[in-house]
């Protein structure tokens, strides 16, 4: 009887939220609808295949905060930002199919279809996630701004997780902030380094940009993620009881704006 419960309580530990398939279900019926739509108006669109994706148990157990796994995280990829360039090969972000029909188009179609592309997507976010929204950019806009405010109410707002944060901040030696901006601290501040790398190369980026990505090999971009890990493991040194108690909230909330805006989510 104990074998079958643990059995049975790993199994329940690894079932997908309800929110994991209503995001899936959302976004496939999302490239539906732009492929309906840019056909009706003559033109063509490639949608995206949308598969179910699943993350390791030691991902799961990090983004909920336990420490070990958090820490063996850590070790290898800092925040997550100089790794991008140092592990490209684990980078999961893939280009969208349709990215081929647009870069095939001359110069004086780009923008027609463009604006038809905006005008399908907004049509169908509006059909299938009741949104109104002007443009993929826009969109993007929105489903920060819902993360943002679920998050200043459900983290900012939680008494246990100001007082962490308190003992967080004096443990690292900063200003006292709000949770979510603790959380984030590290990570921003690298991502500001690596930007500021980028634009002192001369890439290219629009002015507002904020996360931009330098010209780099790995072994060259291998001593920021060196001094990125270091930071991150002494983050996480100070933080410990606070990301126990933080990053479940924090997760459970993204899976809720990300099933409300159909963006597919790896379980």
């Amino acid at each position: 009887m104990l074998v079958l419960t643990a059995l049975l309580a790993a199994a329940v530990a690894v079932t997908p939220s309800p929110e994991y398939d209503a995001a899936h279900t959302k976004a496939v019926k999302l490239e539906q609808a732009q492929v309906s739509c840019m056909k009706a108006a003559g033109l063509e669109y490639r949608p995206l295949d949308i598969e179910k994706a699943t993350r390791s148990a030691a991902d799961r157990k990090a983004l909920n905060g336990d420490y070990a796994a958090m820490r063996a995280k850590r070790a290898t990829e800092g925040f997550g930002v100089w790794s991008e360039l140092v592990h490209p090969e684990r980078d999961e972000d893939k280009d969208h199919p349709n990215n081929a029909v647009v870069m095939s188009l001359p110069e004086k179609q780009h923008k027609a279809y463009q604006t038809a592309l905006d005008t399908c997507f907004s049509s169908s976010a509006k059909t299938v996630l009741g949104k109104d929204v002007r443009s993929l950019d826009d969109y993007y806009e929105q489903l920060d701004s819902a993360y943002d405010t679920l998050a200043g109410t459900e983290l900012d707002g939680a008494a246990n997780l100001v007082k962490l944060g308190k003992s967080f901040a004096t443990c690292l030696k900063v200003d006292p902030a709000k949770p979510t901006r603790l959380a984030e601290r590290g990570r921003r501040f690298f991502l500001d380094e690596r930007t500021k790398v980028a634009r002192g190369q001369g890439v290219s980026a629009p002015a507002e940009a904020t996360s931009v990505r330098p010209a780099m090999t790995p072994a060259q971009a291998k001593p920021y993620l060196d001094k990125e890990i270091k930071a991150a493991l002494q983050d996480l040194s100070c933080g410990k009881d606070f990301y126990a108690a933080y990053a479940p909230k924090a997760w459970k909330l993204q899976q809720q704006v990300y099933a409300d805006y159909g963006v597919p989510f790896a379980w």
